[in-house]
């Protein structure tokens, strides 16, 4: 069960994530890849703050037995404060150093199979925050693995309720017209997602993440939808799989992107 986007560590301030989505930006990616033996994987997403404050850097290094993050918790590199010089540059670069033994000391690197991506989701750019809207409505909420070593057909994403100690209410109204008919009483929920794996017979055979809470720090999302997925088949071990899923919510000055990868075992 995932349990990440809590409080993380950054190199020039201790922040939550939950700050860094209270401007309108989209993230972009960077793929880093998984360890020899297939227990970690790791990403790195960046970007500006909408209003050019200062550019941060977030790498996730993921236990993909556990789906929870090493050590408790991401590397973030962000500044938001009104002198805030920092450029993205500079804190890719911060967040690369602050990784590097982690990454050489389990080996993690570029290794592992893109196996789906919906192309519209732009994963390699910063999208203007005015755009974002436009890549919130064209994103979906499925991807059909084109090759690999599993016989997966379908990977679904389902929103569904889920609890929240953070008041959501205003979420639902803002969320794009197709994703605000989530039935049932939204008093203390929050919007959350199911990832659910399908085989060659179109039948569901594995729910590979189901949100029960969702983090304060995910902002009150308005909608999700899926990016791309990888696989990694260790020698002699279970095909791993990282599924990255695009994550809106609606920030000071404009909605926001972000990537959470839902990682573990295709069987």
């Amino acid at each position: 069960m995932m349990v990440r986007y809590g409080v993380a560590v950054g190199a020039v301030l201790l922040l939550t994530i939950v700050s860094a989505a209270q401007a309108g930006d989209a993230a972009a990616r960077r793929i880093i890849g998984f360890s020899p033996d297939g227990k970690y994987f790791a990403f790195e997403q960046y970007g500006e703050l909408d209003a050019a404050v200062s550019g941060w850097s977030q790498i996730d290094i993921i236990d993909t037995s556990t789906d929870d993050y090493f050590g408790g918790k991401p590397i973030l590199v962000l500044d938001e404060s009104e002198e805030a010089t920092t450029t993205v540059e500079q804190a890719r670069a911060q967040a690369a150093k602050q990784a590097a033994p982690i990454l050489a000391k389990y080996g993690i690197a570029a290794r592992g199979t893109r196996t789906a991506s919906d192309r519209f989701t732009f994963p390699d750019d910063t999208v203007e925050y005015n755009d974002i809207p436009r890549l919130e409505q064209a994103a979906q909420k499925w991807l059909s693995p084109f090759y690999g070593e599993t016989q997966i057909s379908t990977i679904q994403l389902d929103e569904i309720l889920a609890d929240s100690k953070t008041d959501c209410s205003a979420s639902f109204d803002d969320a794009k017209p197709s994703d605000q008919d989530l039935p049932g009483d939204k008093t203390g929920k929050a919007r959350g997602f199911r990832l659910s794996l399908q085989g060659q017979d179109g039948k569901p055979f594995k729910v590979l993440h189901e949100d029960k809470t969702v983090p304060g720090s995910r902002n009150c999302p308005t909608s999700y939808s899926l990016s791309e997925s990888y696989e990694y088949t260790p020698p002699g071990k279970p095909t791993v799989l990282a599924v990255l899923v695009q994550r809106f919510s609606q920030g000071f000055e404009g909605r926001d992107r972000r990537f959470i990868a839902v990682t573990g075992q295709a069987r």
